[in-house]
């Protein structure tokens, strides 16, 4: 198993505070070395200073005031180890000595002899003396400030990454479907929050990428139904024998031209492309929409359906015109399937546009989800959903509505059924 941020974070810190004591411990030592050894030289140098004048006023030779300090004329009453290492290196004057002890010397010339100032220090020096007791307090020094820093490091440790670790969390958590819930925010405002919202919108953006993928399935077994059907009628109509008349290359002409329209509109739409848009002079849209669907007055079911028409001229939206067009063909396309009365209305306005036909069909709750469809629809319950769609794209807002169902006693009903108004609203300009 990986080790946790807060165990590595302890350790990191405790290691440094392990390895800043050992050095700390050492320079001191160092210190204490260095503050000794000068202390002898100063004591032999002033040794020397004093024979030097004594000789310089009286002409005699005194002996040194220190006991622990000989006297010798030339380096032949010197040992011989202390010659030895005199000749290697000439500048140096603290010697260990074969019997244990240490020395230090200062030369001195007196009308133009060596004098040898030799200082045996061994049994003044405290720095061997308490070295060991020295070395088990620096040793138990360290551990007690390890054990702090550990302790320290670890609650730092723990603090410092309870933002990762509740990141970390959450992210392993997140569901496979978005709920729209964010989470970067409860996060504080500093790296951790810039890494949660990276997460988040790289969620999102997965997410919806996902989502246009699986919308994009269903959308085209939607839409491609309707120009299929024509070909697939187009050609059971004829036999192997009969050639097709202009009309009928016409129409399939007409049937392919929506296929390729349409395919090249929903990849747009499922790459998160379809942004382009235009004016659109949406009046001539509805009423071209309106002609080309002439199962209006001529349905599978018989039904020749009555246009209320209520289109304000002259409205222009900015808006895609291949979505807005399948837009428009899929409510079309609903009212053609579901109608049950006579009348169908349409009111096109400067800010919404809206439909209102009776059907005897129950109408689903959340008509407009993927996938929800009425009782005796035989599609995939995603023309709606797709509407809804693209009213977002567009950056408008759909609204359904269906009013308390009411008695009718329709004349091409032999019993008695009951209808509701359902009414479809685009608003252009939601608020």
């Amino acid at each position: 198993m990986n080790k946790s941020l807060p165990s590595a974070i302890t350790c990191l810190v405790l290691g440094v505070a392990i390895s800043i004591t050992l050095i700390y411990s050492l320079l001191i030592l160092l210190y204490s070395w260095m503050v000794e050894d000068n202390i002898f030289n100063r004591l032999v140098a002033a040794e020397a200073d004093f024979i030097e004048q004594s000789y310089q006023q009286s002409g005699t030779l005194p002996q040194p005031r220190s006991g622990f300090v000989t006297l010798h004329r030339n380096w032949q009453d010197m040992p011989q180890e202390l010659i030895d290492a005199r000749k290697r290196k000439q500048d140096r004057i603290e010697f260990d000595l074969n019997d244990g002890s240490t020395v230090h010397i200062h030369v001195l010339q007196l009308e133009g002899i060596d004098y040898v100032l030799m200082a045996k220090v061994d049994d003044f020096e405290v720095s061997k003396e308490y070295l060991p007791n020295l070395l088990g307090w620096l040793a138990l020094l360290a551990l007690a400030g390890a054990a702090l820093v550990s302790i320290i490091a670890f609650v730092i440790g723990r603090r410092l990454t309870r933002p990762i670790k509740k990141l970390a969390d959450q992210v392993s958590c997140l569901p496979t479907e978005s709920n729209g819930a964010t989470f970067a925010n409860n996060y504080p405002d500093n790296e951790i929050r810039v890494l949660a919202n990276a997460v988040e919108t790289s969620f999102f953006n997965l997410q919806d990428a996902l989502q246009r993928e699986i919308n994009f399935t269903r959308d085209v077994s939607h839409e491609i139904r309707t120009p299929i059907s024509i070909l697939k009628n187009l050609l059971d109509s004829r036999s192997h024998s009969q050639q097709l008349t202009p009309s009928d290359y016409q129409q399939a002409q007409r049937a392919i031209f929506e296929l390729e329209k349409v395919t090249h509109t929903l990849l747009a739409l499922a790459r998160n492309e379809s942004k382009q848009k235009s004016e659109l002079d949406m009046t001539q849209l509805v009423e071209n929409t309106l002609l080309e669907h002439f199962e209006l007055n001529n349905s599978e079911k018989g039904q020749k359906l009555s246009l209320q028409l209520s289109l304000q001229e002259g409205i222009h939206l900015h808006a895609n015109r291949n979505l807005t067009q399948i837009l428009l063909n899929n409510i079309i396309s609903n009212i053609v399937q579901y109608a049950t009365g006579s009348d169908v209305e349409i009111r096109l306005t400067s800010t919404s546009i809206s439909f209102i036909n009776h059907t005897t069909t129950p109408v689903p709750v959340q008509p407009e989800a993927a996938g929800v469809k009425a009782q005796l629809s035989t599609g995939i319950g995603q023309g709606l959903n797709l509407i809804e769609r693209i009213c977002a794209v567009n950056h408008w807002q759909m609204e359904t509505h269906s009013s308390p169902t009411v008695p009718l006693n329709s004349e091409h009903s032999s019993s008695k059924e009951t209808t509701s108004a359902f009414k479809l609203t685009v608003h252009f300009n939601p608020t």
